[in-house]
């Protein structure tokens, strides 16, 4: 053979020999589903040109619509597209656009993908209980949902490693895990927005980061078994990672081809470390006691062996790591290694219930406390298993009928009825950091969840008001239902936007004005007395609503002081009124003129005359030093407050107060609480405005329940004809007030004799006590009191049961008095009536 045909077969071998090694590279290892009884059930999708690996800045999502920015694209490392794989099941809801809006995602775990949990909740595994999770009439009913299993990026059906990149694929992000899901959902399957997002162990970790990365398009979150960080502040959940990462390159082919094995047969491949890892996850997955009381011969299969002493030895993990790839495992964790979304919880809109096992060895159940603590309004059910982490499987099962359960189940389905518009005006409510006092804290600091307009707008006596409100509409009926809601004393109508949104996604128009120097009013009328009446104020929205909105007949909500505001507009205007919906009201009861403010002293707080004369009221109310008081609290003192809690002036210890506003830690009582603290470091003149009409309103709500009078508004309240549906929670801490009426009983004092005088007057109103609830029942309540009020509305009915109740009923454990309205230490005692 001479040099040049030794040359030429040279190149042909080698030719070869690539052609040969790229179609080896070119061919998974690994197949496209775990449990292959359902291949068939499952589709997959192609996404051109996604990076991965990229950063997410989380404040602008036009960054990453293609994945994180500086991330690598598939393509460009010569391999196809980015794949996800899926199985859909149930009944699809379309809008009128064709897109799906009764979306449930089901995220799968660390080992499986969407078959698994197809063969878990929709088969009804033997871990799970034996009963399916989803299907008609299950807790996930797909008679109701349209129910999407996904396989996470990097698992299975989805784009991974072992698909033929091996070392080289990027690596990847939970961000990345999640955005190319819902690139699925949006792009391919249409769907429109998601009722709920859940999932196991990592689907529970994806989960959050669903709620984090998606705010606007989720309805609910119930993340089971996951965790918001697994990094190196979580120094249990980051070892076990590393520690399944370390057995895995401890393995001898490993070693030797620096995890480049691709060219080896599959039998070659780091099979043993892959079985090591399985191990040590194996032991640390199950609760200690249970793997104690094991037999030798049932444990065995699962321990690790270099050489087994017999065939059963190891059998299990040694099965097990055959049907999976190093490399695909190793990437995957090191998704773990830098997880940690703690700092992005607050940006949680869904409704959210987490779910977690006591006892579980890998995801650490004080963890997901602080993650509770962390996400607004957020719940948690919490169960010892004796499976530990593998109790995430049957945890639906075995609590669905837990009255926490159901409910949230009941707020996921009452979010799902309410989609069937878009408020494509709506933004996330806030206020912003860095405020200026030279600006105007309310203009230029604090964001209402929908657009403001002013008018201009009089009362009877000839003032104008520059009004700020909100008036939206996203429904199609040219004569829509409207809602008008008026907010109480110290809150304004952007704390409203949970009811709001509820409405407008449910075809109501919804008009929310901010009374007279308040809120988004307060700016344009400093140069206004914060002295003017109930009814100047009630004039004020009649002109605006009536006269210049061109609204003559609406339903009208009012919270605290809002809801004596709407019944005395009703006796006003009862032609404009065909509903009123009375939350947590104050009207309800009378008070007299004088009142004792110290030991046998009294003022004369409700003296006629008082109403439009700022000075005059001034000098006699600052006998009770709360209006100074009032002025000077600072931040701390707002928050304790306003989450029933109080510290000793001494010792700064917290203890658990009596009064307070938020029993329920959700996204609008956290808008309310940075709102009141925001005004202490906004401009002076706004927060010395806020704080007299705040004190001043005491004074206008009692003004017009005098006991003398028997023309006052409490007498003349069985005059109302117009359907009323009346709000209250069983934890009221404002109502009534002892301090100006000896009244001590909400229940006996303030609600039976209103229904008693109502139902004798021939309009008996629908009552509806909510459990564990104070005086904010919309933060409190934020997707039961919403629904409630749309149903009253829309039907005329309201469900008036809640599982939490009936639980409390047939328990015995509601009592017969409702809770008396304290007051305050160290406070003056008409401090009580912060409504």
């Amino acid at each position: 053979m001479n040099g040049g045909s030794a040359l030429k077969r040279c190149f042909v071998s080698l030719a070869l020999l690539l052609v040969g090694t790229s179609l080896a590279v070119a061919q998974p290892f690994t197949r496209r589903s775990s449990q292959m009884q359902h291949d068939g059930l499952k589709k997959t999708y192609e996404i051109a040109n996604f990076r991965l690996g990229g950063k997410y800045d989380l404040a602008n999502p036009s960054k990453w619509e293609n994945g994180g920015e500086g991330g690598v694209t598939l393509e460009s490392l010569g391999a196809g597209k980015l794949r996800t794989g899926y199985i859909a099941i149930g009944n699809a809801r379309r809008n009128a656009a064709g897109e799906i809006t009764n979306a449930v995602v089901i995220n799968s775990y660390y080992s499986g993908d969407s078959t698994d949990m197809y063969e878990q909740w929709v088969k009804g595994a033997a871990l799970s209980g034996g009963v399916p999770i989803i299907g008609p009439g299950r807790p996930i009913d797909t008679d109701r949902y349209y129910v999407i299993m996904v396989d996470p990026l990097g698992t299975w059906g989805a784009s991974k490693p072992s698909d033929g990149l091996g070392i080289k694929f990027p690596q990847y992000s939970y961000y990345d895990m999640v955005q190319a899901n819902y690139r699925l959902l949006r792009d391919e399957l249409k769907v429109a927005r998601v009722a709920l997002v859940t999932g196991v162990s990592m689907g529970g970790t994806q989960t959050y980061v669903w709620g984090v990365m998606h705010p606007e398009y989720i309805g609910a979150l119930m993340p089971i078994g996951g965790t918001t960080q697994s990094d190196g502040d979580d120094p249990v959940g980051n070892w076990t990672f590393q520690m399944m990462t370390a057995a895995i390159e401890g393995d001898p082919v490993w070693q030797a081809t620096k995890g480049d094995y691709y060219k080896l047969p599959k039998e070659k491949h780091p099979v043993p470390g892959v079985a090591f890892g399985w191990s040590i996850l194996g032991m640390t997955g199950y609760d200690f006691a249970y793997r104690t009381s094991q037999n030798w011969a049932a444990v065995q299969p699962e321990i690790f062996y270099w050489d087994a002493p017999n065939e059963k030895a190891g059998l299990n993990v040694t099965n097990r790591a055959k049907i999976y790839d190093a490399v695909d495992l190793v990437w995957r964790n090191r998704v773990g290694e830098t997880h940690n979304v703690n700092p992005y919880l607050g940006r949680i809109q869904a409704r959210t219930l987490v779910m977690h096992i006591t006892n579980d060895l890998w995801l650490n159940f004080k963890l997901a406390q602080k993650a509770v603590d962390r996400v607004p309004g957020a719940d948690l059910i919490a169960q010892e298993s004796p499976v530990a982490h593998y109790g995430v499987f049957p945890i639906i099962n075995q609590r669905k009928n837990d009255p926490k359960f159901v409910a949230f189940m009941d707020d996921v389905a009452a979010l799902d009825r309410a989609g069937m518009f878009v408020d494509k005006n709506y933004r996330v409510p806030g206020v912003a950091g860095n405020i200026d006092p030279s600006k105007s804290f309310w203009k230029d600091f604090v964001t209402y969840p929908y657009p403001v307009k002013y008018a201009n707008a009089k009362d009877k006596i000839g003032n104008t008001w520059q009004i700020g409100y909100m008036d939206e509409y996203a429904g199609t009926d040219k004569d829509p239902k409207v809602l008008v809601i008026i907010h109480g004393k110290g809150a304004f109508g952007g704390h409203y936007g949970n009811i709001m949104q509820y409405a407008l996604r449910s075809g109501l128009r919804v008009i929310v004005p901010d009374l007279p120097n308040y809120g988004m009013s307060g700016p344009g009328n400093l140069d206004k007395s914060a002295a003017r009446t109930m009814q100047d104020m009630r004039e004020v929205i009649y002109d605006l609503v009536v006269n210049q909105l061109g609204v003559k007949k609406a339903y009208y909500l009012g919270h605290s002081l809002g809801g004596q505001f709407v019944t005395g507009y009703a006796l006003t205007w009862p032609d404009a009124v065909q509903g009123l919906a009375l939350e947590a009201p104050s009207g309800l009861e009378e008070y007299p003129r004088d009142i004792t403010i110290a030991k046998d002293k009294k003022a004369p707080l409700f003296q006629p005359g008082l109403g439009r004369d700022f000075d005059k009221w001034k000098r006699i109310w600052d006998q009770t030093g709360i209006l100074g008081a009032e002025k000077a609290r600072d931040e701390q003192s707002i928050r304790d407050f306003f989450y029933f809690k109080k510290r000793d002036p001494d010792t700064g210890v917290v203890s658990a107060a009596k009064s307070g506003y938020f029993f329920s830690d959700s996204e609008y009582a956290r808008f309310h609480t940075e709102q009141r603290v925001g005004l202490t470091k906004g401009n002076p003149k706004e927060l010395e405005q806020w704080c007299n009409v705040f004190i001043f309103d005491i004074y206008t709500i009692g003004a017009e329940l005098q006991q003398d009078d028997p023309k006052n508004l409490y007498e003349r309240v069985t005059q109302i004809k117009a359907p009323i549906f009346l709000a209250f929670g069983d934890k009221e801490p404002f109502i009534p007030t002892p301090a100006f009426n000896g009244l001590t009983d909400l229940g006996r004092d303030v609600i039976t004799p209103f229904m008693t005088r109502m139902t004798n007057a021939g309009n008996r109103p629908i009552l509806k006590i909510y459990p564990e609830t104070g005086h904010f029942i919309h933060t409190d309540n934020p997707v039961e009191y919403s629904a409630d009020v749309v149903d009253f509305v829309t039907k005329g009915t309201v469900d008036t049961s809640s599982p939490l109740g009936t639980d409390r009923m047939i328990k015995g454990s509601v009592v017969s008095a409702l809770p008396v309205a304290p007051t305050p230490p160290g406070a003056a005692p008409t401090a009580g009536l912060n409504k």
